[in-house]
């Protein structure tokens, strides 16, 4: 998939799965905490654009300066990092304080390990297999 058609149907799969993997993960557990259930499809969407814009970024800058030492743990580092943003993005503005929140450091490294898992499916389904196929 090439152009901007490409472009699009990553985006909107990297939306679907991460706002599957938010609103799975406000159901499963109790730290990870929406002000409404409305709220996930945005979250998603915020995730999925930094993850498009930085994710590629983060991790190959990350490798270099790491001189790749420890480029097989890149991915969840990167996917912290933006979570970890995503978090702070809401928690910036009065208006959106308690939209979104994660209340404990498993629940947030749970959901680190989540989103990584979609973010290695997208890559499979999107980057991976049209290539070798």
């Amino acid at each position: 998939m090439h152009g901007a058609t490409g472009l699009a149907i990553g985006f909107g799969v990297r939306l679907v799965m991460f706002t599957a993997v938010f609103w799975l993960a406000a159901r499963r557990l109790e730290a990870v905490r929406f002000k409404s259930k409305w709220l996930a499809p945005l979250v998603g969407l915020v995730f999925a654009l930094l993850d498009i814009a930085l994710y590629w970024v983060l991790t190959h800058g990350f490798d270099l300066a790491t001189f790749g030492a420890i480029s097989f743990v890149m991915p969840l580092i990167v996917n912290g990092l933006l979570l970890f943003t995503t978090v702070k993005l809401f928690a910036w503005r009065a208006q959106t304080r308690g939209w979104f929140t994660i209340d404990s450091v498993v629940a947030g490294l749970w959901m680190v390990v989540a989103l990584t898992l979609a973010h290695g499916l997208c890559w499979l389904a999107l980057d991976y297999l049209p290539n070798h196929l």
